[in-house]
Formats: structure tokens, sequence, C-alpha cells
């Protein structure tokens, strides 16, 4: 994809790193290279995949390729977050009044000149393979492993995750750069320095397949979640209404495990046992995370359409958690919820990365549609500066102010559903990075003012506080190879606050609504729909040295958020606005 030059006049007076745009331009056009230009870092911290788990197994062929992903600045992002604000707001007139994808592209496309200034620059240094997304804000570009060395000053080398020998990826080995005139177009370059985040696979106890029909009492499964939850026999009625989860990681399900699933777990429901639409691959072994999303969003979000949106393979060359983003912009209709089970530590992603990756998030909401993601399952989590000193270690995207939250709870006895505690290692705390969204801040004083709190040396109570929500998050039974699968966390409980808010926007749908997009203003002026949490120990953090995290609390806190859903008033609220 290519602009003409026809717009380009040599009267343009921009400035560019302290070159006008026409100087530039007559360079790029005469050939100047790449290594000519005064350079600069685009990111102000690059964590190299050497820093973070990953062992070395040396270079690359020259001829390999390699898959960059450019993201271009924006433009009027006061506005798109003004706007974004005013259709989340249930208090506002303007709540509900989504945009269209190409509405939000004519808002806040690139700069032209800017966009012809990149596939210069771009071709000059033989880089000409690209596509551009829908929203033009995203050029996918594949080129050499040398041509790449020579455009962003780097090298790149092969590593693997030092615990997971299967998870082989190529990024650079050293902090890349640009020229100065191109950082004032870009905001950063993927495919570059980071890394998925390889959790631990989860140990999960095996069972014996019972009988259709048998009687259940221990652990958690559909029909638990509906009585504690009190969705009964409601399923979902409206044609229109979508849902899905996205997958990353080599994580694919089957469908033979969710037949089998249904055929144990849904006869107390009218459901589907198919998923309607898969986008990206989903051939491989089976995943335990895609399983078990795909088995709990289709239980609590019974008979909606559900959207299997994967994230092809490991993406060794790529980024996966950005390739779904860029997807997100490249796709005019998407599912009204997401629910997502991946996060990263904040502290190993650049301000620079995080900051766009919160635009993608306002586009997202603009549009109408939720995004749940899980919020870790490392308690307060715990990073070390040395062996003397620590802190707690947020998690993002769950950070973020522009997504929600979801956190884990557990039954306060294994053979009861009559109450729940706070589960230990459901992830949540504050941002080192966010300040902390009006949305959220009298309900956090809240917090702060009347619990007992871990040294504030450990953390900022000013910023971004998380997570919002919860749900059930141990004891699952799954169905995975046939066999029944006992697993835990706060993945468990995304797909099953996913699913409430799909059966959420049908009720809307049903009486002529829009969709409830950006939750977390909905969330926070309705405290009454939740089932407040207020048992459990702190949460975990430094283990190694003795160091808790946050206590539980009545109302909101930091390992529950507001507490657990309860349908019925869940819907009820939906339906006011």
């Amino acid at each position: 994809f290519f602009y003409s030059l026809h717009y380009i006049s040599s009267g343009i007076n921009a400035e560019y790193g302290g070159m006008k745009l026409s100087t530039i331009l007559l360079l790029l056009l005469v050939g100047i290279t790449s290594a000519q230009y005064d350079r600069v870092a685009l990111e102000t911290k690059q964590t190299l995949p050497h820093d973070n788990g990953w062992v070395l197994l040396g270079s690359p062929k020259p001829s390999e390729t390699v898959n960059l992903l450019f993201a271009l600045k924006q433009q009027n992002l006061d506005t798109l977050e003004e706007i974004f604000w005013r259709v989340s707001d249930p208090r506002s007139p303007d709540y509900g009044q989504y945009m269209t994808l190409e509405q939000i592209t004519e808002l806040i496309r690139p700069d032209p000149q800017h966009m012809e200034l990149l596939l210069r620059w771009l071709h000059n240094s033989d880089v000409t393979k690209c596509d551009v997304t829908v929203s033009r804000d995203f050029l996918n570009c594949e080129t050499t492993v040398e041509a790449a060395e020579r455009l962003l000053e780097t090298t790149f080398s092969w590593y693997k995750h030092a615990e997971e020998a299967d998870h082989v990826i190529l990024r650079a080995s050293r902090e890349y750069t640009v020229p100065r005139f191109a950082a004032r177009f870009l905001d950063f370059i993927g495919g570059l320095h980071r890394v998925p985040n390889v959790a631990k696979k989860a140990a999960g106890k095996v069972m014996p397949v019972p009988e259709a029909g048998s009687s259940f009492r221990y652990g958690v499964h559909p029909d638990t979640l509906r009585k504690r939850y009190n969705v009964s026999d409601h399923v979902g009625t409206n044609s229109g209404n979508t849902m899905a989860t996205a997958q990353f990681l080599k994580q694919y399900y089957s469908p033979g495990d969710l037949k089998e699933f249904m055929y144990i777990f849904g006869g107390g429901f009218a459901h589907r046992s198919t998923v309607d639409h898969v986008i990206g691959p989903n051939k491989g072994k089976n995943g335990l995370e895609a399983n078990l999303d795909v088995q709990y969003i289709m239980s609590l979000g019974a008979n909606i359409s559900l959207t299997f949106w994967s994230t092809g393979g490991l993406h060794d060359k790529e980024e996966p958690f950005l390739v779904w983003l860029a997807a997100l912009s490249n796709t005019t209709k998407i599912p009204y919820v997401f629910s997502v089970s991946y996060s990263d530590k904040e502290r190993t992603l650049s301000p620079e990365y995080m900051k766009r990756v919160n635009t993608e998030f306002m586009k997202t909401g603009l549009r109408g549609t939720s995004v749940l993601f899980a919020s870790g399952d490392h308690g307060a989590g715990c990073y070390m500066f040395n062996d003397t000193a620590y802190t707690f270690s947020p998690e993002f995207p769950s950070s973020t102010p522009y997504i929600t939250s979801v956190g884990g709870t557990m039954f306060t006895s294994t053979f009861s559903d009559v109450n729940e505690k706070g589960n230990d290692i459901s992830g949540g705390g504050f941002s080192t990075i966010f300040e902390q969204p009006k949305y959220q801040q009298e309900t956090v004083a809240g917090y702060l003012n009347n619990t007992k709190l871990p040294d504030p040396k450990y953390y900022n109570p000013k910023m971004r506080a998380y997570p919002d929500v919860s749900a059930m998050s141990d004891n699952f039974w799954i169905i995975i190879d046939r066999v029944m699968m006992n697993v835990a966390g706060t993945s468990a409980a995304t797909p099953t606050v996913a699913g409430l808010i799909a059966m959420a926007n049908d009720a809307r749908l049903n009486a002529g609504k829009p969709p409830l997009g950006f939750l977390n203003p909905f969330i926070y002026q309705n405290p009454q729909i939740f089932f407040d949490v207020t048992l459990g120990t702190p949460s975990e953090a430094c283990w190694l040295y003795d160091l808790e995290g946050y206590n539980i609390a009545e109302g909101w806190d930091p390992i529950t958020g507001f507490g657990t859903p309860d349908y019925n008033r869940l819907i009820a609220a939906a339906m006011k606005n």
C-alpha cells in the first residue's frame, strides 16, 4: 500500500527533528540511507529478551524474515478521549452513542504526509512488503533480518524460554533506534524486544468423566455458577448478540471437548455446543486456557454467538498481543464482549507502548465493545530490585483505566456454595504508570481511609486501582482431551463475568438499546449489582520475605473489586439507561 506524492509541495514548512518536511522528503527521494540521520530511541524503556526469562540460542540467517509493526502517531487524541468518556458514562446524554471504525479512522488517522515519509524511509532500506490497516494507523511489514537490522541499527537473535523449551522467538538483542525525524510520526515499532508472557502450565487434577446428568457437589461447574449468581435457566435470545475470547501462545480449543462438556454440564439450560466463528488458526494441541475460556463463556453467556479469535501460534516473529490489537483496527465489525486471559508485568513495558495500547482500548470501547482482562494470579505481585529491596508489581493491561479487570474468589468451604471469599492469588493493586481515573476515585478513597494498608513504599495509592469486579476462580471442572480436569485462576473468573455481561447486552439489544460498551463507569455507579465479598486472607506478594499484599474489605478492595455479579441486579441496572 503506497500513497502518491501529488499532495506534497515544496512549500511545506513543518519541521521534524530540526529539518523541514520538504527537505526530508527530498533526501528520501534521492535515496539517503537510514544510517545517515541523527538517531534516537523511540521507546525510553526496552526490556530485552535475555532480561526477561529467555535464553539466547544463536543468530538468524540474514535472509530470514521478520515482521515489524509500525504504530503511527494518531491525531485528535484529546477529542477521541473526550468522546470515549461521554459515550461510556450512563449519566451522559451521549451514553451509548458509539462510533463506527470508519468514523474513528476519520477522526484520528495519521497525517498522510507522515505515512508518505515512513514509506519512503522504508523503501530506501529495502523494506517494501507492507500492509496498512483499515484504520491507517498500523503498518505491518515483512522484511529480512538484514534489512531490519540496517533500518533500526540493531541485531536479531533467536531465543527460547527458560522453562518452556518449545517457545522459540526471534527478537532484537539490543535496543533499536530510528532517525530523529521518524520519531515525530511513530509511537513505537512492534516485533523487536517485547516477548510473550509465558506463564507456567496450569496443573490440574484429572478425574474420570461422569455419566451425563449425574450430580456434582465438589468443584465448580456451570450449574454451580448459574445458581450462585442467580442466572437460573436464563439464556441469550437476540440473534445479533455476539461475544468472543481472544487467545494467544498456541492456545487452541477442541470442538469435541466442547460438545462433551455441554453434554455433561449443559443439561440445565439451553445452549450451543459449537463455536459460530473462528478467526485465525485453531489447529494444534488442545489448550487448557482456550478450552476453559470457551466452555465457561458459553455456559454463562449461553445461547449467544461466540467468536474464537486466535492470534496464530506463538508468533515467534511477531508480538501476539499487538497483532490482535492491530487486527481489531482492521476489522469493520467486532464482537460486543471480549474475554482475555493475558497479561504482562507493567514494569517490563515502555510507557510509549502502554499509552498507545490505551488508545487502542479507547477505540474499541468507542465501538461499543466491552473488554475484560484477567487480573493475574500473583496477588499484589513482587519485584525484587536485589536481595534486600523489593516492591509490589502490578499487571498490564489490568492496570490501565480503559479496560475492566476481573479478580478471583473461591467458596469458603470445599463442599458448600453458600458463601465466597477472596482468592489470595487474585491479582490486584495500584498502577505505577496510570493516574487514578475519576470514575473510581471516591470508591478507592473509601477503601484507603477505612482499611489497614501495606507500607506505602510498596505502592502508590493515587494511581489506577484494580481489579474492578471478580468471580469464582477455583476448582473449575473442564474437559480437555476428553478427560475431566480441575483448574483454577482468574482466567476462570474472566469468561464467567464476560458471559454475564453478554447476557446484559442481550437484554439491552432486545429492548432496542445499544450494548454496554466500556463497563467501568457503569460498574462504579452501580455497586449494588455485586455480592460484596468481605472474607479472606490478604493477597499474595513477596512471600519469600513474608510481605503480604492487600486486605479484603467491605465494598471495593484490590482482591475482589466490588465483588461478584448478581444476574438479576445486573440486568435491572443495565436496563435503566
